[in-house]
């Protein structure tokens, strides 16, 4: 089982009981050791967790700027499709209808991909997106055909790439994440730092544990910014909800 499938709880408690057993190291070396220069070891303490603290805001940074990436561009894509909709109204009644049924089915598949639980379901859904532009792209070349060099063509083309073009990016976007090389350097940092805890406050195991559980949470709630598909904080999927309803109601 890789990181990107490991559980959401199970990559806490992996985290956690790193950062108790790494401070049950440092209890028992500072147990072995006597007259050490405690100044110091506070010193390099408080130094240790303030560099965590600004790492880990570092990475937390990076996620949810992410994620304010993925919710714009939900607005965009369902901006774009609705105003495809709209322009679609241009074009006979024929191709109007055959255009606006491969887009409901569309809208559909994107809501869908939104709302994927796992990596697998969401390329999926992916796929099924590509099938449906190429479906959608030749339904409006040949609804175009009669009028294709007039600024009505003009019009639904520029709508429909852009479209095709958001979906792209919002698969990009969701396959972003944070690299696993600075995730692993951040678990081995914090897991030294809790040593260091550890030998430093080694009479102070209760403060200790309530520290490392709410460093626990920050690590999670980073972990689960960064994943779009199996975590539990999702991007709002109601742009599109609201689109579909307008187009099948």
């Amino acid at each position: 089982m890789t990181y990107a499938d490991m559980p959401l709880w199970l990559l806490a408690a992996i985290f956690f009981a790193g950062l108790v057993l790494f401070r049950e190291i440092g209890r028992f070396i500072r147990r072995r050791q006597h007259g050490a220069d405690k100044e110091r070891d506070a010193f390099a303490m408080t130094s240790v967790l303030g560099l965590l603290a600004l790492l880990i805001g570092f990475t937390f940074s990076i996620s949810l700027s992410r994620y304010e990436a993925r919710r714009e561009l939900v607005v965009k894509e369902a901006n774009a499709i609705g105003t495809t909709w709209l322009r679609m109204q241009l074009l006979d009644a024929g191709d109007r209808a055959r255009m606006e049924d491969v887009l409901r089915r569309y809208v559909d598949t994107r809501v869908a991909f939104g709302n994927a639980s796992s990596r697998e379901d969401e390329e999926a859904q992916h796929r099924r997106t590509e099938a449906l532009q190429d479906e959608l792209w030749g339904a409006l070349m040949v609804a175009v055909a009669p009028f294709r060099d007039t600024p009505r063509a003009s019009l639904l083309v520029d709508t429909t790439n852009e479209s095709i073009d958001l979906a792209a990016e919002r698969f990009a976007t969701r396959q972003a994440h944070i690299p696993l090389r600075i995730m692993r350097m951040l678990v081995l940092f914090a897991w030294l730092g809790a040593g260091l805890v550890g030998y430093e406050r080694s009479e102070q195991r209760r403060t200790t544990t309530l520290l490392f559980l709410l460093l626990t949470l920050a690590a999670t709630l980073v972990v689960d910014l960064d994943r779009p598909s199996s975590g539990l904080i999702n991007v709002p999927q109601e742009p599109m909800l609201d689109l579909r309803r307008s187009i099948t109601g």
